[in-house]
Parts: C-alpha cells; sequence; structure tokens
C-alpha cells in the first residue's frame, strides 16, 4: 500500500466547535450526530479514522482534570489487550496535555488529550473499525501517530457561536 503524501492540511473551522486546527487534506470529514462537536475524521486511502471529540467545559460543569481522568479511563480500558501503553506529556502554542501510544492489537493505537488548562478540552482517537494485526498495520499506524503530532501545536480554542445550524458537516 502506498500511503498518501504529507504536507498539505486543511483547517477545521466550525462555528458549532470550540476548537480550531488543521488535519490531513487526505481526510474527510464525517458527522457523527449524537452532538455537534463529536465527529469522524476518514482516511479513505488507509481505512483508518480519527474520533475527535471538542467540548466547552463549563457547558460539561467539569474541569480539564476531570475531563483527562475521564479520557484516561478510557484510555487504559484499553489495557486488558494492549501489550503496553505510553503516556507523554505535550506542549503546543494553544495549551498542553498528553499523547497516548498502545501497542498489540489494539483498535486504537494512538490517542491525544489537549485543553487550554482552563475552559476547553479535546481528545483525538485514531482507531479502524476492522480487527487487525498490529505488525500488518504498522506503517498505518505510524502514520496516523506522525500527523496527531503534527496536529495538537495548530489547535486553537474560541467559544462557541450560537448558529441557525448546529454543525459543520
Amino acid at each position: 500500500m502506498e500511503l498518501p503524501k504529507m504536507g498539505r492540511y486543511d483547517t477545521l473551522d466550525c462555528q458549532a466547535c470550540p476548537v480550531r486546527f488543521a488535519y490531513p487534506a487526505y481526510a474527510r470529514l464525517q458527522y457523527v450526530p449524537q452532538d455537534s462537536c463529536w465527529f469522524d475524521l476518514y482516511f479513505p486511502q488507509l481505512d483508518a479514522y480519527w474520533h475527535v471529540t471538542a467540548h466547552d467545559l463549563r457547558g460539561l460543569q467539569t474541569t480539564p482534570a476531570k475531563a483527562l481522568e475521564t479520557y484516561r479511563k478510557l484510555i487504559y480500558k484499553h489495557a486488558i489487550r494492549a501489550t503496553d501503553i505510553g503516556e507523554k506529556a505535550i506542549r503546543g502554542p494553544g495549551g498542553k496535555g498528553f499523547f497516548y501510544e498502545l501497542y498489540g492489537d489494539v483498535p486504537t493505537h494512538a490517542l491525544v488529550f489537549y485543553t487550554d488548562s482552563v475552559r476547553y478540552a479535546i481528545m483525538i482517537a485514531s482507531y479502524f473499525k476492522v480487527a487487525g494485526s498490529e505488525d500488518s498495520l504498522a506503517p498505518v499506524i505510524e502514520r496516523m501517530r506522525d500527523e496527531l503530532h503534527r496536529i495538537y501545536p495548530t489547535i486553537t480554542w474560541h467559544p462557541v457561536r450560537s448558529t441557525p445550524t448546529p454543525t459543520c458537516f
């Protein structure tokens, strides 16, 4: 399989979401109707997904620390099938967070939790809808991890603006 070229990015800038960020141009936005800021980015050439969840935490009556703990619990549920989970602190101009790498035959191999430490948080999980061995998916897993490392430094925050259409997709 030939991997798509890196280096071209589109920008997600949606009034209904509290976040703006660059994403690979070879991904396609897919709306998930449960919430206006839960959506997937689908990578058709790789048959891979990023599930994106962004929140204004004040609306959820929670804090960035509590949101991180909630997401961390979700991540470590994968520990049953993972052979290892790496957790690395990350920083960017719009905040800080953690980059997780999961190893083994798990559907999710990389996740980013990122927050401005005050009001906003985003989690991006790279996953596959099909079971596959880590060895056979290695080039795609590595590409998704590389792309996630390029994304979090582009994240900026803004208040959600009311709009007649609550979604951007």
